[in-house]
């Protein structure tokens, strides 16, 4: 019987770190876009990347990272909010919803969307491969 309890809690532990992995390289996607670290995104956004916009319209790695850096946006720290992991084996979905503030050519805005994000783990690194972002009516 203990040998069973323990064999469990080996297994929750296992299923915790994996999901801490992907939430760490969620965490560290969140940052690089904040701090608009090129370096960072070039490492967490996989080649093979599709971002999905609200009207339908579809870009690569290049445009997302170029989108994310342009000079004159800044981007406040922002928080996920209703997030949800679905987890499988070396892919993950985290879907939720953010409130991003900031400045595009110095003007304010709030961009309040629903979101999608799909992860795969590659030679032991999580990657982004797909994001869908769908605007939120206000």
């Amino acid at each position: 019987m203990l040998k069973f309890i323990g064999a469990a809690l080996l297994l929750l532990l296992a299923v915790d770190v994996r999901a801490a992995d992907h939430q760490a390289a969620a965490n560290a996607l969140d940052a690089a876009i904040v701090a608009k670290d090129r370096a960072a995104l070039r490492r967490l956004i996989a080649e093979d990347f599709l971002w999905v916009r609200g009207r339908g319209a579809t870009g690569d790695k290049a445009a997302f990272i170029a989108a994310l850096t342009a000079p004159t946006l800044k981007i406040e720290p922002f928080r996920p909010f209703d997030t949800r992991w679905l987890l499988s084996g070396d892919s993950a979905m985290l879907t939720g919803a953010n409130a991003m503030r900031g400045t595009e050519d110095g003007k304010p805005f709030t961009d309040r969307h629903r979101f999608a994000d799909y992860w795969v783990r590659r030679d032991g690194r999580w990657q982004l491969v797909y994001i869908q972002v769908t605007p939120v009516a206000e």
